[in-house]
């Protein structure tokens, strides 16, 4: 079965229900209408799933949203770009160890979609910084601002490739 080739892959790394941690899979919900040539998915599996998706797309650009705590001030929304340093075999080789047992960041999916050789040169990441990470089924208040900002930026993304 052919796969139809996105030009931009927005992805979204999520933990279901888990606070402000699902806030990846939510911003998903609220993108709306993105236009041509741009598929919006769920990234919320495994790293090493992910990477095959990528291989199996081949994306120009790949737009990944997610919540990761970094000691930033709550609620704070960051674009960013990975470092694109390569990693030693150790690094890839622990990476995919990670993957394997099912522990989800999205970091691993950019460590393991780049051992892989996959990583799109052109990856922006919006990550939010968590307010809550208890199991919930609703953001914090915190968090819901920030999903609206962090939704923006994406459509900003979007929008400064079209």
């Amino acid at each position: 079965m052919s796969v139809r080739r996105p030009r931009v892959l927005v992805g979204g790394v999520a933990h279901l229900y888990q606070g402000d941690l699902d806030l990846g899979r939510l911003a998903l919900e609220r993108l709306g209408d993105v236009g041509t040539g741009v598929l919006v998915e769920d990234l919320s599996y495994g790293a090493v799933a992910v990477a095959q998706r990528l291989e199996e797309l081949e994306p120009e650009r790949l737009v990944l949203v997610s919540a990761v705590t970094r000691g930033r001030p709550p609620g704070t929304v960051e674009r960013r770009t990975p470092d694109g340093a390569a990693r030693t075999p150790d690094e890839v080789q622990r990476s995919v160890a990670d993957a394997a047992t099912g522990y989800l960041h999205v970091d691993l999916v950019l460590d393991v979609a780049q051992a892989f050789g996959v990583l799109p040169p052109d990856t922006v990441v919006v990550e939010v910084e968590p307010a809550s990470v208890e199991p919930a089924e609703q953001l914090s208040p915190i968090g819901a601002r920030a999903l609206e900002d962090a939704v923006a930026l994406i459509r900003a993304e979007l929008e400064l490739r079209q």
